[in-house]
């Protein structure tokens, strides 16, 4: 194996104690006032930011006396996706936003940095803040997400998060009709061996699983699916879409734990396709959305807020209401 050759950037900056400790993307946002954060992680990812003459990764913290060196080159000349959309905020005070994030839009840049995301409109959703991420909801689930102003909030919130004084309530449309009305899932959840990013649950413990406890609530039942609310005290990573999978009833469209498509086809006994059209789903996405969040704000004021339903998953519970063989 070829060693990877040293790299010796334009510029060379040294860790001094008062950044020392922070992550390397977090230092570059330091040093690089103005300069959008997926562009940052592009840099890294493009081996043109080094640590002692050698490459590392973004999430790598350093340490006092590391020297840092960069290439910026013509970050102007890279090829830049459309903005991100600014979501409606559902709630605002001097130390938190609630927006409602559109489904499709990731909460923090993906490795490549190109796509938009929320944290790349944060400083347009409140001007001259400084607005923090504290929690993430996953590419296409739509509904709250809270926003902490200031590290002093992001750390209350964050706390409260870790502490489980923060309430969320989802809602789902998930494969199959559950027997009971209400049930609790609990499964230690850990990562998937064979499918990096993906998640696996497990009745014991055992290494890199965490326990996770979700409650389920059947609020309407049709010939094959239900409309479930679904209230997680632990906040694992894909925590619901495989809770639900575990149990058989997999989240609507939900692809990669097992959920499947909702076809007009499978609701209607006469429905007829024109020969050589290939069915379109009704739903482009899973159906799960945040729908509810509720926690106390740095004041100690206790804030109470919910997203409506968006109108893809609308209009999907309205098809089930006339063709899904509604049961109660």
């Amino acid at each position: 194996m070829v060693p990877r050759p040293l790299v010796v950037p334009a510029e060379q900056i040294p860790v001094d104690e008062a950044l020392a400790g922070a992550r390397l993307v977090d230092f570059l946002e330091r040093i690089c006032p103005g300069c959008r954060r997926a562009d940052l992680r592009w840099l890294v990812a493009a081996g043109r930011v080094t640590v002692n003459g050698m490459p590392i990764g973004a999430q790598q913290r350093l340490r006092p006396g590391d020297l840092v060196g960069l290439d910026r080159g013509d970050l102007a000349g890279r090829t830049q996706t459309t903005a991100a959309p600014l979501p409606p905020v559902l709630f605002a005070s001097p130390t938190v936003l609630v927006v409602d994030k559109p489904p499709g839009l990731p909460t923090v840049p993906d490795r490549s940095g190109r796509q938009p995301a929320v944290h790349d409109v944060l400083a347009q959703l409140r001007p001259g803040g400084d607005l923090r991420i504290v929690h993430r909801l996953d590419r296409d689930t739509s509904g709250c997400l809270l926003l902490g102003d200031g590290l002093a909030a992001a750390r209350h919130f964050d706390q409260q998060f870790r502490g489980g004084a923060v309430r969320k309530t989802y809602v789902a449309l998930v494969d199959g009709v559950p027997a009971a009305d209400q049930f609790a899932i609990d499964a230690w959840l850990g990562p998937d061996p064979r499918r990096p990013g993906k998640v696996v649950s497990s009745a014991a413990p055992g290494r890199g699983r965490r326990e996770a406890h979700t409650l389920v609530t059947v609020r309407r039942r049709f010939a094959r699916h239900a409309l479930v609310g679904l209230q997680p005290t632990t906040g694992r990573g894909h925590q619901l879409r495989v809770h639900l999978a575990s149990v058989g009833h997999a989240i609507v469209h939900d692809a990669d734990y097992g959920g499947q498509p909702l076809l007009l086809s499978s609701l209607k006994s006469d429905y007829k396709l024109r020969r050589g059209v290939a069915e379109r789903p009704l739903l482009r996405r899973m159906f799960l959305h945040a729908e509810r969040i509720e926690f106390e704000d740095v004041d100690g004021a206790r804030i109470d807020v919910r997203a409506p339903l968006p109108a893809d998953l609308e209009l999907a519970v309205q098809k089930l209401d006339v063709h899904g063989g509604r049961r109660r």
